[in-house]
């Protein structure tokens, strides 16, 4: 877990993800200038085992409640 004043970043589990594929299909959560995404629970579990090294991370508050989750994943640099 990464701590921060306000809020910590914690690696996203297999038990995280009923919220997580809850808040993928959600048009609210993404705002209306995304593109509408509609995902299974199969679908978002394959995101957690991805081989592109994506590594989703929570973004809680101090008290442990989710608001929002951020995304780190290994880029190649070009040749």
């Amino acid at each position: 877990m990464l701590e921060g004043r306000n809020v910590n970043l914690r690696v996203m589990e297999k038990e995280d993800l009923p919220q997580f594929a809850q808040w993928l299909n959600k048009p609210e959560f993404f705002g209306e200038y995304n593109p509408l995404r509609q995902t299974s629970r199969t679908e978002t579990e394959k995101t957690l085992e991805s081989p592109l090294e994506l590594k989703p991370f929570f973004i809680e508050k101090k008290d442990g409640s989710k608001i929002g989750f951020i995304a780190h994943f290994y880029v190649s640099p070009c040749r």
